[in-house]
C-alpha cells in the first residue's frame, strides 16, 4: 500500500512539472507586452485598389476583394475616384491610413 500511494504521489508530481512546462513554452502575446497599437497596424496593412462610392451606410470602395466601407483619412473628397488606399480591414471597413489617386 505504501508503494503505491509513493507511486501515485510521483506521478502527480511529474504531471504537474510537465503541466508547468508546456505552460512556460507557449508564445507571448505581442500585444501583453505594450506594443503599441500603431506598430500593430503597420505590420498589418494591405494596400487596396478601387472606387470610392457614396452609399446610404457612407463611403465605400469597391476593390477586387469586395465593398467595403471606407474610415479615415476624409475619404469624401475621393468620391468617384479610382484611388489606392493603404489600411487595414476590420468589422467589414478599410481603416486607410494613405489614399493616392
Amino acid at each position: 500500500m505504501k508503494h503505491v500511494v509513493t507511486a501515485l504521489l510521483v506521478a502527480s508530481l511529474c504531471a504537474f512539472g510537465m503541466m508547468a512546462v508546456a505552460e512556460k513554452i507557449r508564445p507571448p502575446d505581442s500585444r501583453a507586452y505594450g506594443e503599441t497599437m500603431s506598430r500593430l497596424i503597420f505590420h498589418e496593412q494591405s494596400v487596396f485598389s478601387g472606387l470610392v462610392l457614396e452609399t446610404n451606410r457612407g463611403i465605400a470602395i469597391t476593390t477586387n476583394r469586395g465593398t467595403f466601407l471606407l474610415k479615415g483619412m476624409e475619404p469624401a473628397a475621393f468620391v468617384g475616384k479610382n484611388v489606392r488606399v493603404t489600411g487595414v480591414i476590420k468589422d467589414q471597413a478599410i481603416y486607410a491610413v494613405k489614399i493616392n489617386n
